[in-house]
């Protein structure tokens, strides 16, 4: 074994939806007894990191706050480590609780920070943030997810609307989540190792995103896995596994 420890996505490799995937807290559960560091990083930007974390224990998870990274944690940081104050806030209000020291003071706006709002966007709003743009604000977007899965169903994502805003002001968003390299530093860092090996279920954040960080990388067949996708790609992972309940059987320690 030539890494040290992993870093795991969470919705589509250990649940989807309101479910727990199969093996998942058996992994978990693996990964203690064999003291092998692990964190999960998530693109979820619909809620704060607490909420994000209760609703996985809800339904059954073995999880805990100081094992999750999310993009909208690492948007609060890199808002504070800009000095921006006044932003406008395109996401939900289960997510604004992360960014209560950042919201709209006055006229003058200093970004908008773009999540994901799901059906709530329209032409009216993308014009009106087309706008704000053009009068100087930044755009910082959670992540620029293409696609994701829900009720087994893939649903555009919020990249698609970030990259129009970009279109059509000229101007490049700073991207938050997977597959940045400042978002994977900031779970290595927490991982506490580069030496990492990262588990996804999706060819361009995780695993394309994994490999150009040099991880070793593991592609889920559930979640937002596409057999005509993954075999149209020219990305491909160090192993494939059918979930990540076949996990532990790939490597003994």
């Amino acid at each position: 074994m030539d890494f040290d420890g992993f870093l795991f996505d969470l919705n589509g490799v250990f649940y989807e939806d309101e479910n727990i995937i199969s093996g998942a807290n058996e992994t978990i559960d693996w990964l203690k007894k064999n003291s092998i560091p692990y964190k999960f990083i998530s693109n979820n930007s619909t809620l704060s990191r607490k909420l994000f974390v209760e609703k996985l224990k809800k339904i059954g998870l073995k999880i805990n706050i100081s094992d999750v990274i999310t993009s909208n944690y690492a948007g609060v940081l890199t808002i504070k480590k800009m000095g921006l104050k006044n932003c406008k806030l395109i996401m939900t209000e289960e997510a604004k609780l992360d960014y209560k020291k950042f919201q709209l003071q006055n006229k003058k706006i200093d970004a908008i920070v773009i999540g994901d709002i799901g059906e709530k966007w329209s032409f009216s709003l993308m014009n009106e943030l087309m706008n704000d743009v053009i009068s100087g604000a930044e755009i910082i977007a959670l992540h620029k997810g293409k696609y994701y899965q829900s009720q087994g169903k893939l649903k555009i994502d919020c990249g698609a609307f970030v990259a129009g805003l970009e279109y059509s002001t000229s101007k490049k968003a700073i991207s938050i989540g997977k597959p940045k390299k400042s978002f994977f530093d900031l779970a290595a860092f927490d991982l506490g190792t580069n030496k990492i090996c990262l588990v996804g279920d999706d060819l361009h954040n995780d695993i394309e995103g994994g490999q150009k960080m040099g991880y070793k990388t593991i592609l889920v067949k559930t979640g937002k896995y596409r057999q005509n996708i993954f075999d149209k790609s020219k990305i491909k992972p160090d192993f494939c596994i059918p979930s990540i309940k076949e996990l532990i059987k790939l490597f003994k320690f």
